[in-house]
């Protein structure tokens, strides 16, 4: 048993500590005053590599990058959609991600309805 004297602020405080085990591969660390935290500075950030080339794309499969729900359908089956034109909206952590067109196309089919549940890599419009 070792009794210390704390002091927080103004007021001391004497305790008495326990050891309860013992590890022999432990050593006894030196008792260091507290006081603000040591600062370490950021890691420099590394640039970003710069984005991949865009595939065209004119007929093919868009799957849910995630789980979620589906909160809206913004085409029907058979609109002709621009590249980059909402196709649906997918709610995923209380957070709306947003499904567009890779590619200007045709839409073929919709696999999903609004409110439905979609797992990761769910195929929920085909183009063409």
């Amino acid at each position: 048993m070792k009794k210390l004297r704390i002091t927080i602020g103004d007021k001391a405080y004497d305790v008495t500590v326990e050891t309860l085990e013992s590890d022999p591969h432990t050593q006894p660390t030196a008792i260091r005053p507290a006081g603000p935290a040591p600062t370490i500075a950021p890691a420099p950030m590394k640039a970003a590599a710069p984005a991949a080339p865009k595939q065209a794309l004119s007929r093919g499969s868009i799957t849910s990058p995630m789980a979620g729900v589906i909160l809206s359908i913004d085409v029907e089956e058979g609109d002709s959609v621009d590249d980059g034109q909402l196709l649906l909206v997918l709610e995923a952590m209380k957070m709306e991600n947003q499904i567009i067109a890779p590619a200007a196309s045709t839409v073929k089919s919709i696999l999903v309805a609004v409110g439905e549940s979609v797992q990761d890599g769910q195929v929920l419009v085909e183009l063409e």
